[in-house]
């Protein structure tokens, strides 16, 4: 896999989290540090796809592009409550933590593994922070 592949993959990723904490907001279910961390996470999202985005296109490819956000509801538990909502998003930084720290052994510029890690750092923070908003211990492993 190129690393273009990998940095799409990686922008597909943040793609979803930010539909997803759209949905998320848009229920009007999240209150008070529960959605100041969601706008928090959505814009970490955002700011990681400009990021991705722009080393793409600084190596001549082609950025994949969001899907409708039908398109990604299709996909999401029922999210009736706060608590569902949190799992949701605990379910997606999980994933989104582990395919960075996937993508640092795959890059074959060096410099974009150490852009994965930082990300996937970053996208850790957020599931800690979930966890311990769900009542569940912020650091269920001592690795990822």
């Amino acid at each position: 896999m190129s690393d273009l592949d990998i940095l799409n993959q990686t922008l597909a990723v943040e793609h979803i989290g930010i539909a997803a904490y759209d949905a998320a907001l848009g229920t009007g279910l999240l209150g008070g540090p529960t959605a100041e961390a969601a706008r928090a996470f959505r814009s970490d999202h955002v700011r990681h796809g400009e990021l991705i985005v722009e080393q793409i296109v600084a190596r001549g490819g082609t950025p994949v592009s969001p899907r409708d956000p039908a398109d990604y509801a299709k996909a999401y538990p029922p999210l009736n409550t706060e608590a569902d909502i949190v799992a949701y998003a605990i379910e997606l930084e999980a994933v989104a933590t582990r395919s960075y720290v996937a993508s640092v052994a795959q890059y074959e510029d060096r410099s974009l593994a150490l852009l994965g890690a930082e990300i996937g750092a970053v996208e850790a923070q957020h599931w800690a922070v979930l966890l311990a908003a769900s009542g569940a211990n912020p650091v269920p492993s001592p690795i990822i």
